[in-house]
């Protein structure tokens, strides 16, 4: 059966051609729903979409009559996607995001099954200020949690650490349901930090080039002591007076701003019931927040750092997975 997954985010968006769960080719464009936001209209993400899938295809060397469904996760299930659909309530099950998927078709997709997959949000008894720290939400990270619970065969309760340009922290319970998330804005920070503050003429602006764990402990121990804005600006001081490297820099700035992201909160729901950890997100950010959890001094937690097949292979995995809960529930009530 050949399936072709879509991803779409804020700035890009992603397709997989996948045939008997072996990913056959993969295309990417840099459009999004930003795109879509500043020109007023969804036929930009469409042509987008368009291209990408018709160029997998050809990577592939199959045909779009050959495709049985399409799966689509992330922000393309937004208001500013091509079909809103509500998150999911935590605690959320496949079932409950098969539950959620709504079907169509487009003219450009040749007619095939477009299956829309929701995100989810923390339930939370009431939406004020007063614990907006309970508040958050995900649209894409849903299927990749489930495809890595799938692909490592993970049976909760567990804690997974997802870094990219948002970082998401994402409690399965017991049940493997997602039971709630966390955001951050780590990557965005890093970047910001790297190309338009006056870090950029101390650090790399591909940042890390070597994982140096000394100058990442060193970053760690720094934010404790003086907190994670002292810390931005103490690589510039390790740059004009220190003779450090770029690369020391960015790592010491790296383990500052990971130990930051890790929250006295975080730490007390991992002594008390999330003793295992799954990071995933690409290198060097998931060998980092390994790093910097070790030297939190929890105790009792077995940690493992995703590889990077895991971490390619498990949105598509899990957004599949939850298509295929979809049909089969379908073919029950027949």
């Amino acid at each position: 059966m050949l399936i072709i997954t879509v991803d779409v985010g804020t700035t890009n968006s992603r397709i997989k051609v996948i045939e008997n769960r072996q990913i056959l080719a993969t295309a990417g464009t840099r459009v999004g729903i930003k795109d879509v936001a500043i020109s007023g209209s969804q036929h930009i993400l469409e042509e987008g979409l368009t291209k990408i899938i018709f160029e997998g295809l050809e990577k592939a060397e199959r045909l779009i009559k050959d495709v049985a469904y399409f799966a689509a996760s992330g922000m393309i299930t937004s208001n500013l996607g091509l079909v809103e659909i509500p998150h999911r309530i935590s605690p959320a099950s496949v079932d409950d995001l098969a539950e959620g998927v709504e079907e169509r078709t487009f003219p450009w997709a040749e007619g095939k099954p477009f299956y829309f997959i929701p995100g989810v949000k923390n339930a939370v008894s009431s939406i004020s200020i007063d614990n907006l720290d309970e508040i958050d939400v995900m649209r894409g990270e849903e299927v990749e949690a489930f495809g890595i619970i799938e692909l490592c065969h993970i049976q909760g309760p567990a804690l997974m650490i997802l870094p990219g340009s948002h970082t998401k922290f994402v409690w399965i319970n017991e049940y493997n349901e997602i039971e709630k998330c966390s955001t951050t804005m780590l990557g965005e920070f890093l970047h910001a930090l790297a190309n338009a503050t006056i870090l950029s003429n101390s650090i790399n602006q591909e940042l890390i080039t070597k994982v140096d764990e000394a100058y990442i402990k060193r970053g760690i121990a720094f934010e404790k002591k003086n907190g994670v804005t002292k810390s931005a600006f103490a690589v510039r001081l390790m740059d004009i007076s220190l003779d450090t490297t770029p690369n020391e820099r960015a790592n010491f700035l790296a383990g500052a701003l990971v130990a930051n992201d890790i929250s006295p909160r975080i730490i007390a729901d991992i002594e008390n019931k999330y003793h295992r950890i799954y990071i995933g997100g690409s290198s060097p950010l998931k060998d980092i927040f390994k790093i910097v959890l070790n030297n939190k001094g929890i105790k009792n937690i077995d940690i493992t750092v995703l590889t990077d097949d895991i971490t390619d292979k498990a949105a598509a995995a899990g957004a599949i997975s939850i298509v295929e809960h979809l049909k089969e529930s379908k073919k029950k009530t027949i």
